[in-house]
């Protein structure tokens, strides 16, 4: 079978259905189905690839076991841009999906779902699919009912504007409208959701950070101290970059992200940044802390669903900061984030490549060197390229 699960940014994925997904094939069950999310899912794809229960994949690999899968052969990958998939979704382009399996924190009075901790592509996955598996959890936080707004643009050629233009502000509604004839089942589950260990920063990475602060201060000196909205990722670069702005003289900062930690949403609760808008909330227990203690939250955190998030529209009109990362770059500035030696699978492209080619400062930050100096990350061209040299200005 073809299923779609419901995920983005490492959050909103589910967990009860999955669970019993492991415990069929671990019972010796010929288990084996394509699997469709909306952005990266890692624990779907360690919990899942672990047992080797997924067979195809698209449109991201998010684990070193389903990686390895991809290497080897043994299971089938296709890697799509996140931008790309509402078109994809919309026009069938993945085949019929016979079951979405989402996670929700409940129904509203219209029937409406409600999603948890991301929206991500959940509302195209329920359009597509044939019926419809929904997990409620009420160990989600209920206080993220209300931080979400959610705007699917119409299909070509009906599209219209978006109208958006800044970080903070609502354009849509709290629900993600469903077919009720779809839902064949609704499973009640209590399972908290933990983004679990992530890299920690390192004194390079506070290094890298330490010189992208220095640029920023500079370039905010025309702007009377204050930044365009920042995009960032995840990892022990990442969390240097927030740890920097909370030590930084910048204030009232902004980012427009396609998922955000524990460290940035320090930044919220320390009253160092204004606004968040983001795809998906990596959760911890000091996250579910922050989203209790922080006051106006709905008016400072926003989750929007993930064609929002990387609209190019969007991304350009606000003239983001955009923060990424790679596994190597050349030195005429083309970079490499998704394969090592061009064409072992490290991880899939993402957003990364839609929101350095329409922000309006593309940074790069990456170490010079892996492996304890062995490797080195600037190459005289890369053997993979995701982000053009033409989509680059800065390189940290």
């Amino acid at each position: 079978m073809t299923v779609a699960m419901s995920g983005y940014a490492m959050a909103g994925y589910p967990k009860a259905v999955v669970e019993a997904l492991v415990q069929r094939k671990q019972s010796g069950e010929d288990l084996s189905l394509n699997l469709i999310t909306g952005a990266n899912v890692p624990w779907l794809d360690e919990t899942l690839g672990a047992e080797k229960i997924i067979s195809r994949r698209a449109p991201m690999v998010a684990s070193r076991t389903l990686a390895a899968q991809v290497n080897s052969g043994s299971l089938s990958y296709v890697e799509q841009q996140m931008s790309k998939m509402p078109r994809l979704l919309r026009n069938g382009s993945f085949g019929e999906i016979d079951v979405a399996v989402v996670e929700a924190l409940a129904f509203n009075d219209d029937g409406d779902l409600i999603p948890t901790s991301s929206i991500g592509m959940t509302h195209y996955l329920m359009d597509a699919a044939d019926e419809i598996i929904v997990e409620i959890n009420a160990a989600q936080p209920e206080v993220l009912r209300e931080l979400h707004d959610i705007y699917v643009p119409a299909a070509a050629p009906d599209t219209q504007p978006i109208p958006l233009v800044r970080t903070d502000q609502r354009i849509g509604e709290e629900g993600i409208r469903v077919d009720p004839q779809k839902i064949q089942h609704i499973v009640e589950t209590d399972i908290p959701e933990r983004l679990g260990p992530q890299p920690s920063g390192t004194a390079l990475t506070r290094s890298i950070a330490d010189r992208l602060l220095n640029f920023l201060e500079v370039q905010a000196q025309t702007t009377g101290g204050l930044l365009p909205p920042i995009q960032t990722g995840f990892g022990g670069i990442a969390d240097s970059v927030a740890d920097g702005f909370q030590r930084s003289a910048f204030r009232d900062l902004q980012f427009y992200c396609g998922g955000v930690t524990e460290p940035v949403l320090e930044l919220l609760a320390s009253g160092k940044a204004a606004a968040i808008s983001t795809g998906g909330l990596g959760m911890s227990e000091r996250v579910e802390q922050i989203l209790s203690d922080t006051p106006n939250l709905r008016d400072r955190l926003v989750i929007r669903n993930g064609d929002i998030t990387n609209s190019a529209e969007v991304i350009g009109r606000l003239g983001l900061v955009a923060l990424n990362t790679g596994v190597e770059i050349d030195i005429y500035g083309n970079v490499n984030s998704s394969h090592v030696a061009g064409s072992r699978v490290v991880n899939g492209i993402g957003g990364g490549a839609s929101f350095a080619q329409n922000a309006g400062l593309s940074i790069v930050l990456i170490p010079s060197t892996a492996k304890g100096g062995a490797i080195s990350n600037i190459v005289p061209m890369v053997s993979h390229q995701d982000i053009s040299e033409h989509d680059v200005d800065v390189v940290v």
